[in-house]
């Protein structure tokens, strides 16, 4: 049988006790603080990832584009909505009890960026990554030396252009100046027309065409898509309200700047719009089956409220391109110069003024390169081929039928082997827009055709990146206080925040 024996202890011993566990317990509650906060760093880590991993399935879907929507139902930018929406998550994760057991208290968005910051630029890195994961870096080698030979002809255009104004200059000039002769010689025609026998016309007289500086000019100035579009009826009627666009919103930027990571290229956004959008003659590659506009391409060159404005405006700039590679092949003919300086001759001659004939002459071979173009560009939309500049057997105009060639409803799809097609020749208008325009554009109608589906869908709602911030309890375990940690109601608090991009 067991006895009981009687122990004490020292109250040395006590206190010295008391103290090694009050050490031991200080240590180990300070270690389990620095384990929290190792916790909260990562919790706030994973928070961020999640909620970025919530991106807007339809832009990515249909473009390969990743942004967190924060609009809400009415069109709004609600940053309350996602901050609830992403604590109820987290509260659903936080049960039961343990060593590290830590609670997230709230959360908040304290910087963003959105997709519309600094004229698009996230939404133009984000495309030009997006083409070069699917092209070749060959293939937008070869566009870019097209598209430098095609921002030559366009720039020459530009220079026709003055040459046209010049040749029109001229014909009033001679018109003034034959307004004048005829009622100086009306005075002596009465006298000398009984003193002096009638003179006879030279019985074998050349015929020349009509100088068709006038109707060329006329024909500038109507509605050109009659004569390049077989079926004019046909085309599309679709229509957005322009005045909603990004252009004319009040847009608010965000807080945060954009990381620049040399992402962004014009040619390879350019291959990005030609990959994705769909124009007059081809769809695009996204997987909407309902648009906003059919010709999407032709909107980032016009900017148009309705597609036939776009595709009015598009072929009209499509004409000079097409006239001043025209003009290049004509210069190179000296039959056809001949021909316009006897036009000329006939038409202006009388002035004796070389200046003004050889004006009118460039005009009549303006005139004439244009003619050629309309018949060029009906081409294209039929979906054949031109090369920027052409042989001068491959020429298919005559001056002498003048406008009835163009009245002629034939498909023109005969085109050489190589040259340019019509979603290439738009390349290169996109390329003679501003980039900042281009890029805004682009996202109208991104944001035009999400709209189809979600109808509050706005571009400037669309987070690129984000710093998050978290606010964390967790009660002692060990301890009711560890010196260094700050408290509130008994807790401990540890407010965390990270900053993450979709594409750094």
């Amino acid at each position: 049988m067991r006895t009981k024996q009687q122990g004490s202890i020292t109250l040395f011993l006590a206190l010295i006790l008391t103290l090694v566990f009050s050490l031991f317990f200080s240590l180990l509650e300070a270690a389990r603080v620095q384990g929290l906060d190792r916790i909260a760093e990562r919790s706030i880590l994973l928070e961020l990832e999640s909620a970025l991993g919530e991106y807007q399935p339809q832009l990515w879907k249909n473009y390969r584009l990743l942004f967190l929507d924060a609009g809400n139902d009415k069109g709004e930018l609600d940053f309350a909505f996602l901050e609830g929406h992403w604590m109820e998550e987290a509260r659903l994760q936080q049960k039961g009890a343990g060593f590290y057991q830590i609670a997230l208290q709230s959360l908040e968005i304290t910087s963003h960026s959105l997709a519309t910051d600094v004229h698009g630029a996230a939404f133009e890195q984000q495309a030009c990554k997006a083409i070069k994961e699917q092209l070749a870096a060959g293939a937008a080698n070869a566009l870019k030396q097209k598209l430098q030979e095609g921002e030559k002809v366009a720039e020459e255009s530009l220079e026709m252009e003055q040459q046209w104004e010049s040749a029109k200059d001229a014909m009033t000039k001679a018109e003034s100046i034959k307004q004048d002769a005829e009622e100086t010689d009306s005075k002596q025609q009465t006298q000398e027309v009984q003193s002096q026998p009638q003179k006879r016309e030279p019985a074998h007289k050349k015929e020349l065409p009509e100088n068709p500086v006038e109707s060329v000019d006329l024909l500038k100035k109507s509605a050109i898509l009659t004569f390049v579009v077989e079926n004019p009826a046909e085309l599309s009627v679709k229509t957005i309200n322009i005045s909603d666009t990004l252009r004319h919103r009040k847009i608010s930027p965000g807080n945060l700047k954009i990381p620049q990571n040399g992402i962004s290229d014009k040619i390879w956004f350019l291959q990005y719009l030609n990959h994705y959008f769909s124009c007059k003659t081809e769809a695009g590659n996204a997987k909407l089956t309902d648009h906003a506009l059919d010709y999407e391409l032709e909107y980032c060159i016009a900017g148009k409220a309705s597609d036939q404005e776009n595709l009015q405006k598009t072929v009209k700039r499509l004409l000079l391109i097409r006239q001043a590679g025209n003009f290049t092949t004509i210069m190179q003919d000296g039959k056809k110069q001949a021909l316009a300086m006897e036009i000329a001759a006939a038409a202006v001659g009388f002035t004796g003024v070389p200046p003004l004939i050889q004006a009118v002459q460039i005009g009549i071979l303006l005139a004439w390169s244009y003619i050629e173009s309309i018949l060029d560009v009906r081409c294209l939309l039929a979906g054949g081929s031109v090369p920027l500049v052409k042989q001068i057997t491959d020429w298919k105009s005559d001056v002498a039928l003048g406008e009835e060639i163009l009245k002629e409803k034939k498909e023109q799809t005969k085109s050489q082997k190589e040259g340019l097609d019509y979603r290439e020749y738009l390349q290169i208008l996109l390329l003679l827009v501003k980039e900042k325009t281009l890029v805004q554009r682009a996202m109208d109608v991104v944001e035009q055709n999400i709209r189809k589906i979600e109808p509050a869908f706005r571009m400037n709602h669309q987070i690129h990146g984000m710093q998050l911030e978290g606010l964390y309890s967790a009660r002692p375990l060990f301890l009711g206080f560890v010196t260094g940690v700050k408290r509130k109601a008994g807790d401990y608090h540890f407010r965390e925040s990270h900053l993450d991009f979709y594409l750094k």
